[in-house]
């Protein structure tokens, strides 16, 4: 009898402990990609508007396309950014982040990981694609440090 009673105390511990293991495991499997990278400019990514400043991103492919979670430079999390289902798989020099100007605004366009070789292309809102369409476009090209 008494060793019944302790393996009915133990065993809920011991499940806990077990889930507590695997779901660590699991967060840790989703995070694919970390960099950093310095902002000289304004730039809109989806919605969020990035003033100037220093950056860290991690690739998430805890979703079906993956996301990118994006933080200040004080680390606390800004938002996230889908990533389109379909990339371009090429091989890089380096990784970096290619901002378009087009009416004084600067919108991140594509994000490339050489480590991995993806190239995720971001899509502009409607209101806007006349006007790149229209008028020249002046490419900036961003570094991105991998790790951090």
């Amino acid at each position: 009898m008494s060793l019944n009673r302790s393996f009915k105390l133990v065993a809920p511990l011991g499940l806990a402990l077990l889930a507590g293991c695997f779901t660590a495991n699991l967060a840790s499997a989703q995070e694919a990609y970390r960099g950093k990278f310095i902002l000289p400019v304004e730039a809109h990514w989806g919605q969020l508007v990035l003033p100037p400043g220093e950056y860290s991103f991690a690739l998430d492919y805890g979703t079906a396309a993956g996301k990118v979670t994006i933080r200040g430079g004080t680390g606390r999390a800004l938002g996230f950014i889908m990533n389109p289902a379909n990339c371009d798989q090429q091989t890089f020099d380096s990784s970096e982040l290619i901002l378009v100007r087009s009416g004084g605004n600067y919108r991140i366009r594509a994000l490339r990981l050489a480590g991995l070789g993806l190239a995720f292309q971001y899509s502009v809102p409607k209101t806007e694609r006349q006007l790149i369409v229209q008028v020249p476009q002046l490419l900036e090209r961003i570094p991105v440090i991998i790790g951090g």
